[in-house]
């Protein structure tokens, strides 16, 4: 199987005095929710038991491990049967350990999730502002082109309803004329678009800045 790896049967040493050990697994599981419901495959499991199955017949979970996979998650997880029983106590912090584990990568999960979507998001919002804006405001929206301020200076409320009143004919500085054709021709996804992508650059500019000032203290 792909899954033992040389670091998922590391965890298989936790053969103890006094206790039988088992691994299960089970691959590409799409959801953290039903994962203890299904069969787990390998060891004592065998296709047939799942972990409620396996408590039942007196295991407890000694330790599990979640691997990121294409289509979800890999679960290994390691099962272990005392000669003497384990106590209440013993069995509530092994599985508020577990819950825990799933819990933290559930919360990674999510957080690489929000960047994709911020960086995808990114990719279009820097081609609208390439055909769109930064002839005017600059390659970073820095520009105060005529009697604008620089946009990547706005906060998102200010950036959104300042091209809103544009389009509707509510704001003017004395360049109305010029920026309706382009408040008129993007929607409000694409007007998120160009602002985190101006915010990115800010970003990444301060990123520079600071490495900078670094290398010039350590000279």
């Amino acid at each position: 199987m792909k899954i033992l790896t040389a670091l998922t049967l590391g965890l298989f040493t936790t053969i103890t005095l006094n206790a039988q050990t088992t691994m299960c697994f089970k691959e590409n599981h799409p959801s953290m929710t039903t994962i203890e419901t299904v069969t787990l495959d390998g060891g004592v499991c065998s296709s047939q038991k799942n972990v409620q199955d396996m408590k039942n017949d007196g295991w407890s979970v000694d330790d599990i491990k979640i691997e990121k996979s294409s289509t979800g998650n890999n679960y290994i997880y390691i099962f272990k049967k005392n000669e003497m029983s384990i106590s209440a106590f013993d069995e509530k912090k092994l599985e508020q350990k577990i819950l825990q584990k799933l819990e933290t990568r559930k919360k990674e999960e999510q957080e690489a999730n929000k960047i994709r979507i911020y960086k995808r998001k990114s990719v279009s919002g820097k081609k609208l502002y390439i055909k769109k804006c930064q002839k005017c405001h600059g390659t970073n929206g820095e520009e105060e082109y005529s009697t604008s301020r620089a946009i990547n200076e706005l906060s998102f409320y200010d950036f959104k309803t300042t091209l809103r009143d544009y389009d509707l004919g509510q704001y003017d500085r004395g360049q109305a004329f010029v920026m309706y054709p382009f408040a008129n021709g993007i929607n409000s996804k694409d007007i998120k678009n160009i602002y985190i992508y101006l915010q990115s650059l800010k970003a990444e500019n301060k990123n520079k800045k600071t490495i900078e000032i670094k290398e010039e203290e350590s000279k």
